[in-house]
């Protein structure tokens, strides 16, 4: 009853589903979708719900929306002027991002309708709070122009022109600047500052260097300075020497700017460095000093050197270190870094540190043995820049420098760790760069300097990654300390193998044998395998875990799978390896085979025949010294059937694909010779098998194989 009940329920839902959508469909209960009048008369409502909605969606309705908002920009309402205002911001908005060149005039014209003189103080404070957003290429700026001597609205407007800072509003701007009083005409100076001047707005300008107040000149001459024009360094010279009252500094970083504009625009080099000389030689500004010694470091060589330790060593020295150290960041080249390092004994004590992160940063070698020798200053501060300083070079020698200062043992306990943390930093960085050997060494020199666990564990998995010859001994160390499980398998198989590679053959060897009888799980196995896969082939190392890496093998016999393991093919388990076998008219014999691989794979689909349902055997005979219970583990594709001194062990009658230890079946072995049958079955596709013999505990267990 209970589940009539669901399916009745289910029943009549479905039915009133579908009785809605064909009222849907019909048009009973569907919303028109409402109009842009629909949509603006909800805005003046004033009714939040329907204002909500309306701000929603008139944004994206187009220009027409901006023209049909303005009225209630007057709306005495406060919710309703201020929902318009916003509608109004967002039209801007989404037309300027998603509308044609059409649809942004028409917002635009939009605007500036609000600033005709029968426009309401209200709706001309939002045109010119709006005209810099919505204004177009070729706009007509005279509604805005107009406002210029309006004593309510000519900040407004001048604000607007210089937010818009087209090259119309500029030259509106220059234009009315002759009819504007001192300070009107230094508030339009300094906006021009953020706009670019072109030659007809500088020749607009000109006269106010020669004609203006002492404070409207410096002003100019910034507005000017980045023209590069060279007639501009007289009024320069002049400008600052006259003015020593509010312009004064105006003045002088016009005459900045004015060295800089001569670096950037080519071709001024000298005029630019003997610039920024001479503003240095007699300017009063310790800030405009500053820019001086900057501007040498940005845009000079070498040669400039003697002129900024000149500033540092002069009154305001001190003032300046900030300054020097960014001109200093900023020389580029072998020579000066060179002198850079000459010049650091001479320099004041508080801007070691900083010399030592700017050495850092520079990341040239030539400054690697400095960084060694001050990372033992005897200031703690000096120290610890030094420290963080090889860090941030990303040279892979810098590795070696914080070893070295690792192993000697001169650092407390406190700063050790902190240079532990650099060199983790430095290890990822080589490690990005593609610097295995490098990082393996700074993640080992990690490892062995640290007490902090999760730094052990970066520091460990940095090995893995990386493993490095110089690892072997920590691998030596953790084997003796029976932690062989924090770090894997295939790390120790890399360190092992790389310590071979680099000539420490029987230092490689000798982990390996101290590895093997520690690979006591599949796991273990199949990460050693691999790693030793992909270096080619390795008999040894399949026999040292255990692996019969020769077989004495005969077949193909037809098979049929629906048989299993039912029929007998050559007697089995009683053999002999002088029989032969008649097999459609073809003899099949025992043959010997071997196995290069590191798992000792038998791909049967070579070492016997290409063959779809079959099956083939192998035979091998095992010295042990002692007897006793061990372990048969084994991977097959497809089936496998395995004898142990005749008496049947295992088998599983399956279509699979072959892993390292599928199957593990428990064996008795007896004292000296032991003999070892194992049939092997094929479907189709791969045929393949593998066998070793270990411990009950999982240890590779040692053997002879006969001949």
């Amino acid at each position: 009853m209970y589940h009539l009940g669901i399916k009745r329920n289910k029943s009549v839902g479905l039915y009133i589903a579908g009785l809605c959508a064909l009222l849907l469909c019909c048009g009973v209960g569907a919303q028109p979708t409402p109009t842009i009048d629909m949509l603006v008369a909800d805005l003046a409502s004033g009714v939040e719900m329907r204002q909500v909605s309306a701000r929603q969606q008139l944004p994206l309705r187009g220009p027409e929306v901006a023209e049909k908002i303005l009225p209630l920009l007057n709306d005495e309402r406060d919710a309703v002027y201020f929902a318009a205002l916003r509608v109004l911001e967002d039209v801007i908005h989404e037309t300027n991002r998603h509308g044609d060149e059409a649809a942004q005039t028409r917002v635009a014209d939009a605007v500036f309708s609000l600033l005709t003189p029968d426009a309401t103080e209200r709706q001309q404070r939002i045109g010119l709070e709006l005209a810099p957003l919505a204004v177009c290429d070729g706009q007509d700026l005279s509604p805005v122009v107009a406002l210029l001597d309006n004593s309510d609205m000519g900040e407004r407007a001048r604000n607007a022109l210089i937010v818009m800072g087209t090259n119309d509003a500029v030259a509106a701007l220059c234009d009315a600047l002759p009819s504007m009083t001192e300070d009107e005409q230094l508030a339009v100076l300094r906006g021009l500052v953020l706009c670019t001047i072109d030659d007809d707005h500088a020749d607009a300008l000109y006269p106010f260097l020669t004609d203006g107040t002492e404070a409207v000149q410096a002003a100019t001459l910034r507005v000017l300075a980045p023209t590069g024009k060279a007639a501009l360094l007289p009024h320069a010279r002049r400008i600052v020497a006259e003015d020593d009252g509010d312009g004064s500094f105006e003045g002088w970083d016009g005459w900045l700017r004015l060295s800089e504009a001569y670096a950037l625009r080519g071709g001024h080099w000298e005029l630019a460095i003997a610039s920024y000389r001479e503003i240095l030689d007699t300017t009063p500004h310790p800030l405009i000093q500053s820019g001086a010694v900057v501007g040498l470091g940005r845009f000079g060589d070498v040669s400039v050197m003697p002129y900024i330790m000149a500033a540092l060593n002069s009154d305001a020295g001190s003032q300046l270190e900030p300054a020097v150290l960014e001109a200093f960041r900023k020389l580029q080249g072998n020579a000066a870094n060179q002198r850079l390092i000459d010049v650091l004994p001479d320099l004041p004590d508080t801007m070691i540190p900083g010399m030592m992160v700017l050495f850092g940063e520079k990341g040239d070698p030539l400054f690697l043995e400095v960084l060694e020798a001050y990372a033992l200053h005897d200031e703690a501060q000096v120290r610890s820049a030094a420290h963080a300083a090889l860090a941030a070079s990303g040279l892979p020698q810098a590795a070696s420098v914080c070893q070295r200062l690792l192993a000697d043992d001169v650092l407390d306990d406190s700063e050790r760790e902190t240079l532990v943390e650099h060199l983790y930093t430095l290890a990822r960085v080589l490690r990005q760069q593609g610097d295995a050997d490098n990082a393996g060494q700074a993640y080992l020199a990690i490892y062995r300097n640290t007490d902090d666990e999760t730094m052990h564990r970066a520091a460990l998995e940095g090995i893995r990654r990386f493993p490095v010859p110089e690892a072997y001994d920590v691998v030596l160390d953790m084997l003796a300390d029976d932690d062989v499980e924090s770090l894997p398998v295939s790390t120790m198989v890399g360190v092992a193998l790389n310590a071979m590679e680099a000539g420490r053959e029987a230092e490689g060897l000798e982990l390996m044998q101290e590895i093997m009888p520690r690979l006591t799980n599949e796991d273990s196995v199949r990460h050693a395998v691999h790693a030793m896969r992909a270096h080619g082939p390795n008999p040894a190392f399949a026999r040292s875990l255990g692996y019969i890496n020769q077989w004495w093998m005969t077949g193909p016999f037809p098979w049929n799978p629906n048989s299993g393991f039912e029929v007998d093919f050559i007697g089995e388990p009683e053999v002999s390896l002088a029989d032969t076998y008649e097999v459609d008219g073809e003899t099949l014999a025992w043959e010997r085979r071997e196995s290069t691989d590191a798992a000792a794979l038998f791909d049967l689909m070579t070492h016997v025949s290409p063959s779809e349902n079959v099956v083939a055997f192998a035979y091998a005979e095992i010295k042990v010294d002692e007897g006793g219970p061990a372990q048969v583990r084994l991977g097959s594709d497809d089936g496998i059937r395995v004898w142990v001194n005749g008496e049947e062990v295992f088998q599983i009658d399956a279509d699979r694909g072959y892993d390292i230890d599928q199957n593990i079946a428990e064996i008795t072995l007896r004292d000296g010779k032991n003999v070892i049958l194992s049939q092997i079955t094929q479907l189709l596709g791969g045929w393949a098998f593998t066998m070793r013999l270990t411990h009950p505990d999982g240890r590779p267990l040692e053997f002879e194989i006969v001949e």
